[in-house]
């Protein structure tokens, strides 16, 4: 028999575990909602790769929660990812999707950057994703080989400095593609509506950035001509076209696509809702119905990434990058 003292002990541990539990988890998403926040504007691949992923979430996630989408955009996703850093309580209720390589400035510890992003909470991604050199059609240019043979500059929009619409271009350049790289452009839809009116030439994107604009795509608007990874026959591979000695460099470039689109809570979520979200989420990149809805956004299906392994891969990236390679980055970064 118990006695007094053993009795509560082992009321007080119940209590804990059931504290603890998916089924309190349950109960604190019943009738609340869940803003996730979206650091690029409306129309662009960030921003639909998350309505779908938010359209569909809560129907996973225990107490099935109405999901609000806010846009913040701003500095390719790190004003998002600083709000969520900073002004977010770690109470499940916020999550966000900043963007694609927001993680980059906290692992490369830029000035001005207090984000830590291996201190994120991570929930998952739908997986990796394919990027692509894509030219005005009107430039008369299709084809790789037709573009480094180019009389012409080609003007290409970018995000940020540090992101891969900037970076995979420069590289090209530095290795004698007649490419300019413009910055400044704050989402991707905005760069879209630029190769729409002729106002650039060119754009190194992931290829779901045409999820809301597959009529630039069907109307030979655009054609690609270069690509991340071998997704279109016949295409080159960005790899292949640039010099061996560029691989590292690369490498740390391409952790972005690698990565994909990174669904990230605050530190210090409860472990009962990150367990929940987490399940939800992997629920969710295997429900047929996300799938339709991804294909038609040309998002990645059936390899999602579990926020555990997310949460790995930061941690890797942020110990992996060698002095050599990080200051072979931010020179690129630089070098406009």
């Amino acid at each position: 028999m118990l006695s007094a003292i053993g009795c509560g002990a082992l009321t007080m541990g119940l209590v804990a575990a059931s504290m603890s539990s998916p089924v309190l988890a349950a109960d604190f998403y019943q009738g609340k909602t869940l803003t996730l926040i979206v650091g690029y504007a409306p129309g662009g691949g960030v921003d639909t790769t998350a309505r779908v992923v938010a359209r569909h979430l809560a129907r996973f996630i225990p107490g099935q929660p109405n999901v609000l989408v806010q846009n913040m955009e701003g500095a390719a996703g790190i004003v998002a990812a600083n709000y969520l850093d900073r002004r977010v309580a770690a109470d499940g209720l916020t999550l966000g999707i900043p963007g694609r390589s927001w993680f980059m400035e906290g692992i490369l510890k830029n000035p001005g950057i207090m984000l830590d992003p291996t201190k994120f909470t991570y929930i998952g991604s739908p997986g990796a994703v394919t990027s692509s050199v894509y030219v005005r059609s009107s430039t008369g240019i299709t084809t790789f080989d037709e573009l480094k043979s180019s009389r012409r500059t080609l003007i290409f929009g970018a995000l940020g400095s540090t992101t891969p619409t900037a970076m995979v271009p420069s590289m090209l350049a530095a290795n004698g593609a007649p490419i300019k790289v413009i910055l400044g452009y704050v989402s991707t839809a905005r760069i879209l509506l630029a190769l729409e009116q002729s106002e650039v030439d060119g754009f190194y994107t992931v290829d779901d950035s045409f999820g809301r604009r597959q009529d630039l795509l069907d109307n030979k608007i655009v054609v690609p001509i270069l690509q991340s990874t071998l997704r279109r026959p016949g295409l080159p591979v960005v790899r292949d076209v640039l010099p061996p000695g560029d691989g590292p460099l690369l490498t740390l470039v391409m952790s972005v696509d690698n990565i994909g689109l990174a669904l990230v809570g605050p530190a210090g979520l409860p472990p009962d809702r990150v367990d929940v979200l987490r399940k939800a989420f992997l629920a969710m990149a295997a429900d047929k119905e996300y799938q339709t809805d991804a294909v038609k956004a040309d998002q990645p299906v059936g390899a999602p990434i579990g926020g555990t392994q997310l949460a790995a891969m930061i941690d890797d990236l942020a110990s992996a990058g060698t002095a050599d390679s990080i200051a072979a980055y931010k020179r690129l970064r630089t070098a406009r």
